[in-house]
């Protein structure tokens, strides 16, 4: 009887255990989106297509919801560049969580998803349709109850195992992604400008 007691205690030990490391297991892995990619080829969509969408009657606003665009863009692109330089310069170890950066990342990256919505109603089906799935991308990573991650630096600082290099690569990446976008939309502004005049 005692030793039926014990094998029972064993076997619920395991059965206990093996969850508890599986969750543990998967609690380092993180998943990663990167959206800089999507956000860089809508943007130079709405670039190279403005004869398809553009109206003398919203083009005064589209303007302006560009101009929000590509400030809510530039912030998180600084905050973003900022961390990653931080954490590269200082060669911070993994495992660490930082709530308030994290907290900072999220915070820009939900002001961009605004800005977004604000300009789908003003271009093409198409583009319209391609910026809201975008936006559900962006959406379900920050605020799905799986770890999610719109980059390997949020994931770093969630505490997750994520390397230099691939801190780095990213970092470049998407720097380069971002402000190429930056410089897209005031590209598109101009072609807005020059419409808006004729």
């Amino acid at each position: 009887m005692n030793v039926n007691r014990i094998h029972l205690r064993l076997v619920l030990f395991f059965l206990l255990l093996l969850p508890a490391r599986t969750f543990a297991q998967s609690a380092q892995t993180a998943t990663v989106t990167d959206v800089t990619q999507g956000l860089h080829k809508w943007i130079k969509g709405m670039n190279t297509n403005v004869d398809k969408y553009f109206s003398q009657d919203r083009g005064a606003e589209l303007y302006d919801r560009l101009e929000e665009l590509k400030f809510g863009l530039s912030g998180y692109l600084k905050t973003r560049k900022t961390l990653s330089d931080s954490l590269i310069r200082h060669n911070a170890a993994p495992g660490k969580r930082d709530n308030n950066a994290l907290e900072s990342l999220k915070i820009k990256m939900s002001t961009v998803m605004a800005q977004m919505r604000g300009i789908s109603n003003l271009v093409s089906e198409d583009l319209r349709a391609e910026g809201d799935k975008l936006n559900d991308e962006i959406y379900n990573a920050i605020y799905s109850e799986q770890p999610r991650f719109l980059s390997h630096l949020e994931a770093f600082l969630a505490g997750m195992e994520v390397s230099k290099k691939d801190l780095a690569v990213e970092s470049v990446a998407a720097y380069d992604r971002l402000t190429e976008s930056v410089s897209l939309i005031t590209d598109l502004q101009g072609k807005l400008n020059r419409k808006l005049k004729k």
